[in-house]
């Protein structure tokens, strides 16, 4: 079976599983490499990347997630990005979908047509009808893919008579998180029209990684800025409850392998970080308790102003 048909086959079980539950699967391994995606990110993206002048900057290591960070990277000038994830779907809804959409939409367009994707009472053949026209914007892969997909949705919807809505039934999002998105390429026309115009040429690639493995994976590899999100709260499935700090050091020694002299490592974002009492989940490190070698950086918290979260960083020399 090949990789692309797994996909197929995956988004069917996720859909299937969304209207008529799990009873039909085994449950050790409902979701191979295949689940629910951020379709819009909760950080304040364009906060940390404007705290260093990052125009000289070539090439980009980022976590795919909602492919925000990847977005706003290309509006701010970075030409070559390399996405990795752990949850396989997100190269179809970050280079398929979402990609399309920036292609075919301008700018207040995009917004219109992000709340109807995302709105749980819009009719199924509205979702349909918008997939559909996205397809052909889109690479043979993703075209396939998707083709595949909503068709198997569309036939599901009209024989169950049922109107569930395909992107929630892939995503974890909401119109809030929409409205109050901090990244680079939507914060003005002018940025948004600067990714849709280099999308034609800009060199996006995806793996399939492990953020604990990425000097092996990455090996050869140099990357000018690495992007990790909040990835960091979910190492205590690799490292254990409470692992050290030493672990993190370890960890960050090894990605300076596969980062060019004077790259940035955005090492971890931090929601609220001085109100809750852990840095990271499952662990007791404190801001207080790194050392020296990272820089930590406040910026506004999107979803209450009167908070701030923090940026972790590291610059190699």
């Amino acid at each position: 079976m090949s990789e692309l048909t797994k996909a197929i086959n995956e988004v069917k079980k996720i859909i299937d599983i969304n209207m008529f539950g799990a009873k039909n699967y085994d449950s050790t391994n409902l979701f191979d490499g295949y689940q629910r995606v951020y379709f819009q990110t909760n950080e304040n993206i364009d906060g940390y990347l404007q705290l260093y002048d990052i125009s000289l900057k070539e090439k980009a290591l980022c976590v795919a997630g909602s492919g925000d960070q990847a977005f706003s990277l290309i509006a701010k000038g970075i030409n070559n990005i390399q996405l990795f994830d752990i949850n396989k779907l997100t190269e179809y809804m970050v280079i398929g979908l979402k990609k399309a959409i920036i292609l075919k939409y301008n700018y207040s367009e995009y917004f219109e047509v992000m709340i109807k994707l995302i709105n749980p009472q819009t009719n199924f053949m509205d979702i349909y009808n918008i997939i559909s026209s996205l397809i052909p914007y889109m690479e043979e892969k993703y075209q396939y893919f998707w083709y595949e997909v909503i068709n198997y949705y569309k036939m599901l919807q009209i024989s169950e008579k049922s109107n569930y809505n395909l992107i929630h039934m892939l995503s974890l999002t909401n119109i809030e998180q929409l409205i109050r998105n901090n990244s680079s390429y939507l914060n003005t026309e002018e940025d948004y029209n600067i990714l849709r115009n280099k999308l034609k040429e800009v060199v996006i690639d995806f793996k399939y990684a492990n953020a604990l493995n990425l000097k092996r994976e990455f090996k050869d590899n140099k990357f000018d800025l690495i992007l990790l999100s909040n990835i960091l709260d979910y190492f205590h499935m690799y490292w254990g409850i409470n692992w050290p700090i030493s672990y993190l050091n370890k960890y960050v020694d090894g990605l300076a392998n596969i980062m060019n002299d004077n790259g940035i490592l955005y090492l971890h974002y931090a929601f609220t970080p001085y109100i809750w009492p852990r840095l990271f989940n499952s662990t007791n490190i404190k801001i207080s308790n790194l050392p020296s070698i990272y820089e930590i950086k406040e910026i506004e918290n999107l979803n209450n102003l009167k908070q701030k979260d923090s940026i972790i960083l590291k610059r190699m020399r």
